[in-house]
Order: C-alpha cells, then sequence, then structure tokens
C-alpha cells in the first residue's frame, strides 16, 4: 500500500511535458484563428435575436401599458434604443459604413470592447425584467444576461480571441 501511494504521489508531483501540438489541418487543433470566425458569426446572430426580442418586448410593452406607469414606459423606451443601438452596431461589423462607425465609436466607444459590449449586453437584461411584457421581458432578460455572461467568459478564457483595436 505503501508503495502505491508514493508512486501516485511521484506521479502527481513530477512536472509535466509539454504536450505535443498538433499539425494545423488536424482534427483536434482548433486555433483561435479558426474558432474566432465561427465564434464571431455565432455571436452576432444571437446578438442580433436578442435585439428582435428585445425590440418586440419594448413594442408588446408600450402597447400594453397604461400612461400612469411612467417608469414603465421610460423603460421600454429605453430597452428600444438600446436594442436600435446594438442591432446598428452589429450590422455594422459586418457591413461597414464609415459615417456609422464613426458615430457609434464616438457615442457607443465601449461596444467596440469586448468587456464593455458585454457588459452592455447584461445591463440591456436587466431593462428587460421592468417591462410591461412580463413573460417576454424575463425570457428575453435571461437569455440576454447568459449571452453577455457567456461573452464575458469566453473573453477570459482566450483573450487572443480579440484583437486590440
Amino acid at each position: 500500500m505503501a508503495d502505491d501511494d508514493d508512486a501516485y504521489l511521484q506521479y502527481w508531483n513530477t512536472p509535466a511535458a509539454p504536450e505535443p501540438s498538433a499539425p494545423a489541418g488536424a482534427p483536434g487543433s482548433l486555433s483561435a484563428n479558426e474558432t474566432r470566425p465561427k465564434l464571431v458569426w455565432l455571436f452576432r446572430g444571437i446578438n442580433v435575436g436578442l435585439c428582435a426580442a428585445m425590440f418586440s418586448t419594448g413594442i408588446i410593452s408600450l402597447a400594453k401599458a397604461h400612461i400612469s406607469a411612467f417608469s414603465e414606459n421610460i423603460t421600454a423606451l429605453y430597452l428600444l434604443l438600446f436594442a436600435l443601438t446594438l442591432f446598428t452596431f452589429e450590422v455594422s461589423q459586418v457591413v461597414a459604413c464609415d459615417v456609422v462607425v464613426g458615430q457609434l465609436k464616438r457615442n457607443f466607444g465601449f461596444l467596440f470592447s469586448p468587456m464593455g459590449k458585454s457588459l452592455f449586453i447584461i445591463f440591456c437584461a436587466f431593462l428587460n425584467f421592468g417591462v410591461t411584457a412580463r413573460s417576454l421581458g424575463l425570457i428575453t432578460g435571461i437569455c440576454t444576461a447568459i449571452d453577455g455572461v457567456v461573452l464575458i467568459l469566453l473573453y477570459l478564457k482566450y483573450p487572443d480571441m480579440y484583437p486590440r483595436a
């Protein structure tokens, strides 16, 4: 028994040998350059879908709201504005328009950094919880918050996937 324990400790206390890197085209090799476009396009699609859901939530909330529900109406208007802002940003990353990109950088420069964009998405998620459309707001808010958290986790795990501008 003591020999087994010694062998076990010796195995775990020895430094690990560096793993051989797989060739670039090997099935097990995934470099940042190969996965980045797939993840970027995946999250752009998810963000555009969430923008549509947030916009729908804002419209439905404004349609259902009473005149006396001032704070819910303002929250719905902000939700519409921020959904349009995020949608415009995502579209401007696909179809570059210098005027739009310039205005976005000047007024919403934080969207061009991964952490700023993720925190903005989480902020938009919390706006969904304060609107009149309760069930749609709840579902959209939860999905949007998950999207923002996943983007933060991806940035923290793979910072080289996000180039410095």
